[in-house]
């Protein structure tokens, strides 16, 4: 069942100018970007971001099923939802790690998985269990893989459309081989990036104690 926010930002997007389409393609561009090159190194960022939303999901819910709330009083109910949320994702670290990753895993899995039925929805949530458990155990390969994959994958997306808007014509209308070829090579990039220039935790300590 499509949730009364979803509906208001799908509506949303729909009525926004090509000005304003770019700024947000733009936005989101950047943000992936970041993800898939530095999503390890900006984690603590990434899960607030994450945690926030996560939080908003829970309020909708809880405003449109437990309170009854309308107008104001929802927003509230949101924002106040997404800020816990996103501060628990911050202070508490292996919470953090698990709802960031459930978060990546979960659209990776809607990707592959739309919701076409009560299957796919439970596929996807047990994508993001599976990797949200993993996450916690395994923390930095899968911090490296979910985020340099899901963000490639959609920075991938948004490269032509931000080539549309912009009337720069780099990037010509690609076949699915050639979409497919782009995501590739960012993810493949983004992983080998991220794995070069990051190291496990605590590796450093042991370095310096050792000398």
């Amino acid at each position: 069942m499509t949730s009364d926010l979803t509906t208001v930002v799908s509506g949303f997007l729909n009525e926004l100018n090509d000005t304003y389409k770019l700024a947000v393609t733009v936005f989101l561009l950047v943000i992936t970007l970041l993800g898939c090159f530095f999503g390890y190194k900006l984690s603590r960022l990434f899960m607030s971001l994450t945690g926030f939303l996560t939080g908003i999901v829970l309020g909708n819910v809880i405003s449109g099923h437990f309170l009854h709330t309308q107008g104001t009083a929802t927003a509230l109910v949101l924002i106040l939802c997404g800020a816990l949320v996103a501060a628990l994702s911050f202070y508490i670290y292996r919470i953090g790690i698990f709802i960031l990753c459930f978060g990546l895993a979960f659209a990776a899995g809607s990707s592959f998985f739309p919701f076409t039925g009560d299957l796919q929805f439970f596929l996807c949530i047990l994508t993001g269990l599976v990797t949200g458990v993993l996450a916690v155990k395994f923390m930095r390969p899968v911090i490296i893989l979910s985020s340099a994959i899901v963000c490639g994958s959609c920075a991938s997306g948004l490269l032509p459309s931000a080539d549309k808007y912009l009337g720069l014509h780099i990037l010509p209308s690609m076949s699915t081989l050639g979409t497919f070829g782009l995501c590739f090579i960012l993810c493949v990039l983004g992983i080998l990036f991220q794995f070069f220039t990051t190291k496990e935790p605590g590796k450093k300590h042991r370095h310096k104690h050792s000398a």
